[in-house]
């Protein structure tokens, strides 16, 4: 399992309604969260930008560093595990699905295929399931019609793995309102520790101990 982890500057699309340091915060219970799901299913590693601290991740997992970008750094990672033989599949989870479960993981792991994606709203892509070391990613805007189609032109057979919950990745305001509804983990409890609660106008929204709705 490889879990990409933005461990500076992560969820800036939360400055709005999140401080710097609250972002941080959320964004390392996502990450437990993750971790705790994936945990039963083999070795995890994080890739991240120098600086991590392992004291700051209560798992036992290994963190790799690189100074490359997203893509660039899992390409690497892909092209240094095809030179070793391809032993294994390469699961790659990212690290803000905070409503992620373990049956998502063993959903997407008994897929067939060469590559399976898992996509996220709005055309991302939350997961993928790697069998083929000729898959590059192609992280970046619309990932998921990206991916499918490298991997179709490349040759591999492709399917796709859909989830509710491996599918809500916690990018913008609104989402939060999710980890409130759905939430089992950590996350649910650092937002409620903010002051953070539902709140009903015809759908969930979000309010703040504070007043401040959001």
């Amino acid at each position: 399992m490889v879990i990409p982890f933005k461990n500076q500057g992560a969820k800036s699309r939360l400055a709005s309604v999140l401080s710097p340091q609250e972002r941080r915060l959320l964004s390392f219970a996502m990450l437990m969260d993750v971790l705790d799901v994936v945990s039963g299913q083999g070795p995890a590693t994080i890739l991240s930008r120098p600086g991590l601290n392992i004291a700051d991740i209560d798992s036992d997992v290994e963190i790799q560093e690189s100074e490359l970008d997203l893509n660039d750094a899992l390409n690497a990672l892909i092209a240094e595990v095809a030179r070793h033989g391809w032993p294994s599949d390469i699961l790659i989870v990212m690290a803000d699905l905070a409503l992620l479960t373990e049956k998502d993981v063993a959903g997407i792991l008994n897929c067939d295929g060469d590559v399976v994606l898992c996509p996220g709203r709005g055309g991302g892509t939350n997961m993928i399931l790697i069998r083929s070391p000729r898959f590059r990613t192609c992280y970046q805007g619309l990932s998921f019609p990206k991916h499918l189609a490298f991997a179709r032109q490349t040759g591999l057979e492709v399917s796709v793995y859909e989830s509710f919950r491996a599918g809500c990745d916690i990018d913008e305001p609104e989402d939060l309102a999710e980890v409130l509804l759905h939430g089992r983990g950590r996350s649910k409890r650092v937002l409620e520790g903010m002051g953070f609660s539902l709140s009903e106008n015809g759908r969930a929204g979000l309010c703040r101990s504070s007043g401040y709705e959001i």
